[in-house]
């Protein structure tokens, strides 16, 4: 029986339908939180996305009808892993806030020479930022963050099929416009923090005034370090309620850039034709 042959359209097909999918899930899983943790070994990355990838493939949208080794194969796989890429960079931004907080109390409350190396990025970070870290991401396993993610990827394929261009001038804008919010999200997560804080700094700077002799800033350091302990303490419970609003945003801001993006690829597909 002779074998059969496969032909250079089938042979493309099959490779698309494989390679690209896992381009876009590959990317997302380099940037994303907790994915992309030095802790986390690459195989398991490497699996993970391969094992999504064997998921997603047989429910995709229809794919383009291209050469595989072309220029035309190489823009679609750029556009999956800019795609890609973003989605899990969104997330990023988010975490990012925590560990901005973090290290804004840190300083406040005279923590900042504390210093620790961090697993998600490796890098030096405060332990009260890496503490929030922490925080953040029991919170986000907690909700299912990851799951949220990895359903918005495989929705990305259908909001913005493979062929279609990639993230458009406006996605990155939105993605630009929110991560200026990052800072003033952090700043508003510690605000009560830091007021505490600065009436304690005030109230001894009163105390030196009013009688040198006591010499208040020789203990107002320790007792500064015990109260900001303490207010950390107090105000975990209440960043619950940030982190919910935070995620919800993110995501909406994940899908929001996808269906600007897949509007302005029909205007301009439309405006060729």
């Amino acid at each position: 029986m002779a074998a059969k042959v496969f032909s250079t359209a089938e042979i493309t097909a099959f490779l698309g339908a494989w390679i690209w999918p896992f381009t876009r899930i590959s990317a997302m899983m380099l940037v994303a939180p907790i994915f992309s943790s030095q802790s986390v070994p690459v195989r398991i990355r490497v699996a993970s996305a391969i094992a999504i990838t064997m998921v997603v493939a047989p429910i995709l949208p229809p794919l383009p009808v291209v050469e595989f080794i072309s220029g035309d194969a190489v823009l679609i796989a750029f556009h999956q892993v800019i795609i890609g890429a973003a989605m899990g960079f969104a997330l990023q931004l988010a975490f990012n806030i925590f560990v901005m907080s973090g290290h804004i109390l840190a300083m406040q409350a005279g923590l900042g020479f504390s210093m620790m190396n961090s697993p998600q990025d490796g890098v030096q970070v405060t332990v009260v930022g890496q503490l929030y870290l922490m925080f953040a991401t029991l919170l986000y396993l907690a909700m299912d963050g990851h799951l949220i993610l990895i359903r918005e990827v495989i929705n990305s394929f259908h909001v913005l099929p493979i062929g279609v261009n990639g993230i458009s001038p406006t996605g990155y804008w939105m993605l630009f416009n929110w991560s200026s919010k990052m800072f003033l999200s952090a700043v508003m997560m510690v605000l009560p923090a830091i007021t505490a804080l600065l009436m304690v700094n005030v109230s001894f700077g009163v105390m030196a005034k009013a009688s040198p002799q006591l010499n208040p800033f020789s203990v107002g350091f320790l007792i500064t370090i015990v109260l900001g302990f303490s207010i950390i303490y107090v105000t975990f419970p209440t960043l619950v309620p940030y982190f919910v609003q935070i995620m919800d945003d993110i995501f909406q801001l994940v899908k929001d850039m996808l269906i600007v993006s897949a509007e302005s690829a029909a205007i301009s597909s439309s405006g060729v034709k």
